[in-house]
């Protein structure tokens, strides 16, 4: 597939989210008026029972958290230290591994995992998505599955224009309040709104090597669920 060009240096990505690491928790709670740990319990139920977890892009962990709650053994992992470091101090019982990495060249052997997940990540993977698939089912056990959370764009015209002047509107001012001069502008908005439509998500997990692929809407599409099975 051809080359995607990043919103922004990574190098900027992971600065951006060391920022607002502090007040990460809080805005995602704010922001998604409360759904956003409902929108994850979706995602943790659906892994494989026994199966060890790997999470990339973790951010402080919510992920994790619930797949260790469910008894999975779990990794996590972020690019960003502060993220990690904020992950590592809700681990009050030491109970997950952390691990400061790229989700692109993952630190671990093929074969490693039963399941690889990720909420709200994916978009910031944009230009090496499909460097990000490939690694994930390089590191997936034959059977593993992939799950991966995101924000979309709502398919019904009238949901579509109300999730427009959300973005462009209301989800600024909780970011500007809660993050204060740590509010990253239009990142989040920019992100979503130029984000892949499942259809071409589907297909790179494909291309990646994933079989029985396939998309959940949640909330008419403005959360998507893809999953993905490595078969062989």
């Amino acid at each position: 597939m051809a080359p995607i060009a990043p919103l922004a240096p990574p190098a900027d990505v992971r600065a951006m989210f060391d920022r607002i690491a502090p007040t990460y928790d809080r805005f995602n709670a704010l922001a998604s008026l409360g759904r956003h740990q409902g929108w994850r319990r979706t995602l943790v139920r659906q892994i494989p029972v026994g199966a060890n977890v790997l999470d990339i892009g973790t951010g402080t962990g919510d992920v994790a958290f619930r797949a260790r709650a469910q008894g999975h053994d779990v990794v996590g992992l972020d690019f960003s230290e502060a993220m990690i470091a904020g992950a590592r101090r809700k681990d009050v019982k030491g109970a997950i591994q952390w691990v400061v990495g790229s989700a692109e060249a993952l630190p671990f052997a093929e074969n490693s995992f039963g399941c690889v997940t990720s909420a709200f990540a994916l978009r910031n993977f944009r230009s090496g998505l499909d460097a990000v698939f490939r690694d994930a089912f390089r590191v997936l056990k034959v059977g593993g599955k992939t799950l991966h959370l995101d924000f979309g764009r709502p398919a019904a015209p009238w949901m579509r224009f109300g999730h427009r002047v959300y973005l462009m509107w209301g989800m600024p001012v909780v970011g500007r309040w809660v993050c204060g001069q740590r509010w990253p502008q239009d990142y989040l908005k920019d992100t979503i709104n130029t984000f892949f439509e499942p259809a071409e998500i589907e297909d790179r997990l494909e291309a990646a090597g994933f079989t029985n692929v396939s998309h959940q809407p949640i909330m008419g599409g403005v959360v998507q669920l893809y999953r993905g099975t490595k078969a062989c």
